[in-house]
């Protein structure tokens, strides 16, 4: 061994020390410190892990939210546009020839009639191919079915129908005038007659032309029971019977009167609507059937109220309301109130249902002790709410009943289900502001210089003129006094809430400001050429604004581009006019779809002042048929500062109290329910339920509650199965609004595929759309491209001066890439009125200013102690 004292076992005692000796020393050294910094490194690894972990949780959640938004989008966009709808059906048949017989008892139904050929193309397959809807192949309760076999009616059968019709009518008037006889009447100014009298006003026509219809609905549902017919039968072929007209029972003096001979190269349109299609000319026009984008769903199958799917009665709609459409703060992130007040205004521009009224047009009430004592002294046409006893809101104050009035029933000389009635044109054409019958036009303009008629303050602003009716639903003895009248417009409903009010004014303002503006181009120019260019350009200007700003909107950009709804650019015209799409307004978006809306409404109504320092709430209740504030200065400038700086509410199942118990309240200790009115409206008018408007746009039918899991909010969907027994249940708005929203859009994929059809029909199905090449009613590439630089911003800021300021896109809420802009900035373009000027050239600029003020008659104003001028028409 050596003599060394070291250890030969290399590491321990030897020359050669052991393997990083000095690193072992420091961990010993510091030990305790190490321990401690591997926890926190183990810590934050850990940590890390959960956060990826949930990362990826989020994630996925986050994907099963958005991939059906996107599936949804792509689904839609699959379908064949427009969708087939009862129009279409009607024509299918007539080419398979079922009406060859005169005899109904000799008619036979071919084997595959279903598959005509078209006759003026062969090599069509219009009836054919599939519009990709998911109706099962063995279902026969949509366009695309068969006619049923087996069908027999004698001429007898039709005879005695149409007289047991008769009969019903006759006693429903006896009813009526017992109802006078004992004064029943809606309490005036109580919650049900301003929403009766002051909101769903009914044209004494309507209410006449209702009785041929009421006739119609009976002699169907006695056909139905002589034959032993099914709801399948009522619903589909009743029809086949043939064309009534001539028969004694059919009053041609209840019917829509025809126009007279249709002008193919007319420049301007109809006020009623009518001949907008030449071959067609009823189509879209005033005082018409609604048209059926789905075959209706009555209880009977023909005219009584939708019931559960195992035969029983649906849950009441206030149940419904107050169990799913609760009050609960849910604000949209990206838009305005001002979107809400857009679509209600664009809404009764096209929508206006007729309701049943009694003796002279009166209403007659549903829910009053009288009429629960006597039975006999209930309308058949009432159908009122029933309140459930436990109900939060109404049991407090002892109510069990909610009026509701059937809407009116259209007129008709054919067998077949109940149908509703459109007392407004279907078309974008500024009826809401201009009417739908000639006299009605003619009391609300001067005659004078193309103007309409007005009120103008002492300070210079314009107001609608005053209703002079005091039972117009608004009107009070407290305002008389100052010369305070509520207001008349193009539509009845123009007073209904004070934000819808504004929007009147405002283009009547808009009008007259354009009238004054082509006067001083064009001084040659006559009362009526001045009235009617102006009418035109109006229209092209709401047409604008709707597509360009409010339905994209709602469906998105990517919807709108392949749908082809967005507007041209530049000077660019448009001929995909298509005579063979029929316009008319869908029953179904008239009374579920494009009523999303009201979910859009907030409890309260900012107004604030032009230093945007003091900001004021009022309740919304507060606003209902109450348009005085706008005699007083500032208040409509304070108004729609307000729109455009308060948030809407978002597209949800949630509701404002103030619609769902105060509407209509008034002095009333409690309101209309909204919600329950709207769901009551749609079993009313027949609208199947959600899950086959699930089918008809393509989505997989639902069995369960549980296959609506990935499209619906988690909480609508649970508070559908609390409330509903079986899936097809749902009625169409509860779950319409159910449903997620499309990829960019505000509307789930059902709303979504009612609204684009019939958007794409009001375009594509009107002959005088602003965007045509069409002669003698387009405009010139010049004054086209005009009209598309107008916004809704620069309409805001001419007509309503003291506004000051306002977003680019007043839709859209305030952002870095939406700024709020003076009135006066460059960014909001200017149409240039030179394009209108005759012979004239288009290099001079002429820009309108809201400085221009319309002239007065010739016979001066006359001035109420209020400080109102008014025009003398």
């Amino acid at each position: 061994m050596a003599s060394s004292g070291y250890s030969e076992i290399p590491g321990v005692y030897s020359e050669s020390p052991r393997p990083m000796v000095n690193v072992r020393r420091t961990i010993r050294t510091y030990r305790y410190c190490l321990a401690a910094s591997c926890l926190v490194v183990i810590v934050v690894l850990l940590s890390a892990l959960v956060s990826i972990l949930i990362g990826q949780s989020i994630e996925k959640a986050a994907e099963e939210i958005v991939i059906p938004a996107n599936q949804s989008l792509v689904t839609l966009l699959s379908l064949t546009w427009p969708r087939r709808d009862d129009s279409w059906y009607c024509q299918r048949w007539r080419h398979a020839m079922l009406r060859l017989a005169e005899d109904p008892s000799q008619r036979v139904y071919p084997d595959f009639p279903q598959d005509p050929a078209d006759p003026h193309n062969p090599n069509s397959t219009l009836w054919t191919r599939s519009d990709n809807s998911t109706f099962p192949k063995n279902d026969t309760w949509n366009w695309n079915r068969q006619a049923t076999q087996g069908l027999n009616w004698t001429s007898s059968d039709i005879t005695e129908s149409l007289a047991a019709g008769t009969k019903k009518q006759e006693e429903v008037t006896k009813i009526e005038d017992n109802i006078a006889k004992k004064n029943l009447t809606l309490v005036k100014g109580s919650a049900p007659y301003k929403h009766q009298v002051g909101f769903r006003k009914t044209d004494p026509l309507a209410t006449k032309m209702a009785k041929q219809g009421y006739i119609m609905d009976h002699a169907s549902a006695e056909m139905k029971n002589r034959t032993n017919m099914t709801r399948e039968h009522a619903t589909f072929d009743m029809q086949w019977a043939g064309d009534l007209s001539e028969s004694l029972y059919c009053d041609k003096t209840l019917l829509r009167p025809m126009p007279g001979p249709c002008d193919p190269h007319a420049r301007y349109r109809s006020v009623d609507g009518s001949c907008n299609n030449i071959n067609n000319p009823l189509w879209g026009a005033s005082f018409t059937s609604f048209r059926r984008a789905m075959p209706p769903d009555y209880g009977d199958g023909v005219s009584s109220l939708r019931i559960a799917h195992d035969g029983a009665a649906l849950p009441s709609p206030r149940e419904v309301s107050s169990k799913i459409h609760v009050n609960k703060p849910s604000e949209s992130q990206s838009y305005t109130i001002l979107l809400m007040s857009w679509g209600q205004f664009i809404d009764h521009d096209i929508t206006a249902t007729a309701l049943a009224k009694g003796s002279n047009g009166s209403s007659f009430p549903c829910c009053t002790l009288e009429v629960i004592d006597q039975p006999s002294l209930l309308h058949p046409e009432c159908a009122p709410i029933r309140i459930p006893d436990d109900d939060p809101d109404y049991s407090p104050f002892n109510q069990t009943c909610m009026e509701f009035t059937r809407s009116a029933s259209a007129p008709r000389c054919i067998f077949g289900p109940r149908e509703q009635l459109n007392q407004q044109t279907a078309f974008i054409d500024g009826s809401v502001i201009y009417g739908t019958k000639d006299e009605e036009l003619m009391s609300l303009r001067t005659h004078v210089d193309g103007l309409l008629s007005t009120q103008v303050t002492l300070d210079g602003r314009e107001l609608l003129p005053p209703s002079l009716d005091p039972d117009d639903g608004c009107n009070t003895e407290g305002n008389y006094k100052y010369d305070q009248y509520c207001f008349k417009s193009g539509d009845a409903r123009v007073n209904e809430q004070i934000l819808l009010t504004a929007f009147h004014t405002i283009w009547a303002r808009q009008h007259n400001l354009l009238a004054t503006t082509l006067k001083d181009l064009n001084p040659a120019w006559d009362d009526e050429t001045l009235f009617q260019e102006t009418r035109k350009i109006v229209i092209g200007q709401m047409q604008h604004i709707t597509y360009n700003e409010y339905v994209p909107s709602i469906l998105g950009p990517k919807f709108m581009k392949t749908m082809k709804l967005s507007p041209l650019d530049g000077d660019q015209q448009t001929d995909d006019y298509d005579e063979s799409m029929h316009p008319s307004i869908a029953n179904e978006f008239a009374a579920a779809a494009f009523r999303f809306g009201h979910s859009q409404v907030q409890g309260l109504i900012q107004a604030v002042d032009r230093s945007g320092k003091n900001v004021n709430f009022s309740q919304l209740k507060k606003y209902f048929f109450n348009p005085f504030i706008l005699y007083n200065p500032g208040e409509m400038a304070n108004l729609v500062r307000g729109e455009v700086s308060q948030s809407a509410a978002a597209v949800d199942t949630f509701f404002s109290s103030q619609i769902t118990s105060h509407l209509f309240q008034g002095n009333d200790k409690i309101g209309l329910d909204l919600v329950s009115l709207n769901i009551q409206r749609g079993r009313d008018h027949g609208l199947p339920s959600y899950n086959r408007w699930r089918m008809y746009c393509g989505f997989k039918p639902a069995s369960n509650f549980s296959d609506l899991a990935l499209d619906m909010d988690i909480g609508a969907l649970a508070a559908l199965m609390k409330t509903y027994r079986h899936v097809e249940d749902v009625d169409f708005y509860t779950g319409g609004l159910s449903e997620r929203p499309i990829k960019d859009g505000l509307v789930g994929p059902t709303f979504a595929c009612i609204l684009a059809d019939q958007f794409l029909r009001l375009k594509r199905g009107d002959r005088f759309w602003y965007e045509t090449s069409q002669e003698p009613q387009a405009f010139t590439p010049d004054q086209l491209m005009q009209i598309r630089k107008i916004s809704l911003a620069k309409i805001l800021c001419d007509n309503v001066p003291e506004l000051g300021s306002i977003q680019r896109w007043p839709f859209r809420s305030f952002s870095t890439g939406n700024p709020r802009l003076p009135c006066s900035s460059q960014s909001i373009p200017r149409m240039d009125y030179g394009a209108w000027e005759e012979g004239g050239l288009f290099s001079r600029t002429y820009l309108l200013s809201p400085d221009v003020r319309p002239r007065l008659s010739d016979d001066g104003p006359t001035t109420g102690t209020s400080g109102v001028s008014l025009y003398k028409g």
